[in-house]
């Protein structure tokens, strides 16, 4: 007699009684742990020796020894089709039976888990982060951006690596790579960049893990090289001593008048406002609704940023719970009101709308306000920041040695004090001068 089953669908021997219909091992009188095979009417015709796969699993044992697995999943243009792997150990091949069942029953456009590559991975978890944008609670569009950017270094090189295969020691060869030669046009990428890499790469893994599709995230043991300090220095400096901010005020100020505020109406204004420690997305996305002209106060409700190359910019959300806060923009400059209110009478005294517009009613590109303050900086003749956000540094590191409490600076800043305590205050020669100032004087009072 011979019989197939649905499964495996292996043909049984003759002797199936007496042996593994899979293997040919003898059975002799053993029946334990022995599967046994059932015809249609429930009559034992075979077995299976504990080694060899169920004459109901879509499994069958090769000559080889391998292990042969099938299963039937619909495809993308909703026809069935079968997919097959083949491996060493029963209990892989029956886990990726499991798996495939699984992952075909929750997604129509199911693919292999044990054949993902990191590329495939990161485009499902940068998709899943884009459907967060624009929802309570969601991330911003400039930050999928962000992440997209931050991953495209260690795609170029372990993109098309089978993520299940890489290891803790082939992310941290990687983050090598990217330390010497592997950024763009071959060139070495910042320590920063690198870390930012690791940490977007950290999150795609552990996306990973939770929808079950690797054992374990390679990234999370993985360590980025150490920071190169070497002998140089860096050129630009991070702050401003208070005199030449209030010297960039004043050179605002003076520009922005006449001819240049029917240009740029918008200068004054904003230049003050980013002075008060406001980020520039902050200033760009506030609006008339959220000022007080009575005293010169300004509420953060929302941002402004760029979405990417070009000119595209999102109003949404500020970046975190902390950067809800009102600010006293005259307390801090004397002259913002006047100022806010010459541009708010320009613009035809609106009750809402953004308020940092140019003369044709248009937002100002964040490039372009971005442009105009390093313009600024040049024709006052002052130290060049790096960035503009580095007013937010000369302000933190002004109020820490004018002994004003972290807590309250921090909360000027919309900043939690761990933050400003860690990124905020700026260590420079400006700062060690001072220190050795002090320290000279409390020996003079020592030795006295």
């Amino acid at each position: 007699m011979t019989t197939t089953k649905n499964g495996n669908r292996q043909r049984l021997p003759q002797n199936a009684l007496r042996v593994c219909a899979s293997c040919d091992t003898p059975r002799g009188n053993v029946r334990k742990d022995w599967t046994p095979i059932t015809s249609g009417e429930g009559q034992v015709i075979g077995y299976t020796c504990p080694a060899c796969p169920t004459y109901g699993e879509p499994i069958r044992r090769e000559q080889s020894g391998r292990f042969l697995a099938v299963v039937g999943i619909k495809g993308q243009d909703g026809k069935r089709r079968q997919v097959k792997r083949r491996f060493h150990t029963l209990a892989d091949a029956r886990e990726w039976v499991t798996e495939t069942r699984e992952g075909a029953s929750r997604s129509s456009t199911y693919s292999d888990p044990s054949r993902l590559t990191v590329r495939a991975l990161c485009e499902r978890w940068l998709a899943k982060r884009a459907e967060e944008v624009g929802t309570p609670g969601g991330i911003r569009e400039v930050t999928v951006n962000g992440y997209r950017s931050a991953l495209h270094a260690p795609l170029l090189h372990m993109g098309d690596a089978v993520a299940r295969e890489v290891t803790p020691g082939e992310v941290e060869t990687m983050l090598r790579t990217l330390a010497t030669v592997g950024g763009k046009w071959g060139r070495p990428l910042s320590h920063r960049s690198i870390v930012y890499a690791l940490t977007a790469l950290r999150q795609v893994f552990n996306y990973a893990v939770r929808e079950g599709w690797i054992r374990a995230n390679p990234a999370a043991l993985a360590k980025p090289p150490r920071a190169q300090h070497g002998t140089v220095r860096k050129a630009s400096i991070l702050r401003w001593a208070p005199a030449e901010l209030a010297r960039f005020r004043d050179h605002a100020d003076t520009y922005g008048e006449g001819e240049r505020f029917a240009a740029e109406p918008w200068l004054r204004a904003g230049m003050r406002l980013t002075l008060t420690g406001m980020r520039r997305s902050e200033v760009l996305g506030l609006d008339w609704q959220r000022v007080n002209l009575g005293v010169g106060s300004v509420e953060v409700v929302a941002s402004r940023v760029k979405t990417g190359r070009g000119t595209a910019t999102s109003l949404g959300e500020v970046k975190a719970a902390n950067s809800l806060r009102t600010i006293h923009a005259e307390v801090i400059h004397p002259g913002t009101v006047a100022a806010l209110r010459a541009l708010w009478l320009a613009q035809g005294r609106p009750e809402s709308g953004l308020v940092i517009c140019d003369a044709a009613g248009q937002p100002v590109d964040p490039d372009t306000y971005s442009a105009r303050f390093r313009a600024l900086c040049r024709a006052a003749r002052l130290p060049a920041l790096r960035a503009i956000h580095n007013v937010r540094h000369t302000l933190a590191t002004a109020l820490d040695e004018a002994g004003v409490p972290e807590h309250h600076a921090a909360a000027l800043l919309g900043h939690d004090v761990a933050t400003y305590r860690r990124f905020y205050l700026v260590t420079d020669d400006q700062g060690a001068a001072s220190a050795a100032e002090a320290a000279g004087r409390l020996f003079a009072l020592g030795s006295a």
